[in-house]
């Protein structure tokens, strides 16, 4: 179907006149931090929140999915989000992400929490500079779709798979999205530019469109760009409830705009990320609902409970492993497992 502008979009394309780019260059790369307060990786874990133990649940359905495995790809590990934790359980991981930034945290986290079976790289996942064959399971945590070619991707997933090898992958369906396209807007700093991202999220079929508008990070835009986060933080991110956040700021800072650029990205359904699995060569594909959606559904029946710590991972293990058994054929943004033929 054809790709509608809204008016922002509109405004962007005709008054900033942005380049193509890619979400490691213009997003990954420009970002602090890709997540807010991840346990382990920022702050303590505790699992008396319900975001720390769907955390753990997520931690351990990786893990459940692609064991007996001992050497273990992460593929677009961000800061170390799934690699670093389950860096415990495997002989040795490896990480792999095209922003340095990105890159540059993971191994900062890495050393920090003591682990020593990590290695880091910087790498495209469309080219993996790795032998055949060289690892017995991969994982990838809404990676494969912020890659220009998501199908090279997994393609060079499957080539450095050992046969027997298995994949566990998780992507952004936008399934939740009722609305068609959703729009929003968040901000960054770098030492070169001040940045305005504009993002267009469509659920059927799920495509993503991403704008960056830079600002000279003169003390006044600055300024500007404080008011604005402060304006996103009390309104909210979504440019058309909240006109002052969208167009009214790009109009009247024009003057002070630099450059931009903007990257389309392709998003999968749980059905169509199974047939490109397929068709590459994968088998035993099969849509299998995430340990962090039981934990979400029970997280209210067991909250006042008072389970300890142990009990509490020993809970989310039990999760993990019921998921290896349960499928979830009619369900859109379930994660997906698959094998390489012995």
């Amino acid at each position: 179907m054809p790709k509608k502008y809204t008016v922002i979009e509109t405004w962007i394309v005709n008054e900033v006149k942005p380049v193509e780019s890619n979400s490691a260059e213009q997003t990954y790369e420009r970002l602090e931090k890709v997540a807010g307060a991840l346990p382990v990786l920022d702050v303590p874990q505790d699992l008396t929140q319900e975001s720390h133990f769907v955390d753990e649940a997520l931690i351990r359905d990786f893990v459940v999915h692609i064991n007996p495995a001992r050497q273990v790809l992460d593929i677009g590990c961000g800061d170390g989000w799934p690699l670093l934790r389950i860096a415990p359980f495997f002989e040795s991981v490896t990480g792999i992400d095209a922003a340095e930034r990105r890159v540059a945290n993971a191994k900062t986290n890495a050393e920090r929490l003591g682990l020593k079976n990590v290695t880091v790289r910087k790498m495209s996942a469309l080219n993996l500079e790795f032998p055949d064959e060289s690892f017995d399971g991969v994982t990838a945590a809404t990676a494969i779709e912020q890659t220009p070619d998501p199908y090279q991707a997994l393609r060079e997933i499957f080539r450095v798979l050992k046969p027997g090898g298995k994949l566990r992958v998780y992507f952004e369906t936008f399934a939740e999205n009722s609305k068609g396209v959703i729009e929003s807007v968040f901000v960054s700093e770098t030492d070169d530019a001040l940045g305005y991202h504009y993002v267009l999220k469509h659920s059927s079929p799920p495509w993503e469109r991403s704008y960056l508008v830079k600002f000279s990070p003169t003390p006044e835009m600055k300024e500007e760009f404080r008011r604005l986060k402060d304006l996103i933080e009390r309104l909210g991110s979504i440019p058309t409830q909240a006109p002052e956040i969208g167009l009214e700021f790009l109009e009247r800072n024009q003057s002070r705009i630099t450059g931009g650029s903007w990257y389309e990205l392709e998003h999968f359904t749980s059905a169509t990320m199974k047939q490109t699995l397929e068709e590459i060569g994968f088998t035993d594909v099969r849509i299998c609902y995430s340990a962090g959606t039981f934990a979400r559904k029970i997280w209210s029946g067991i909250a006042m409970d008072g389970l300890n710590a142990v009990q509490l991972k020993d809970l989310a293990q039990a999760l993990a492993e019921l998921t290896v058994t349960v499928e979830a054929a009619s369900v859109p943004g379930e994660p997906i497992t698959a094998s390489k033929p012995e």
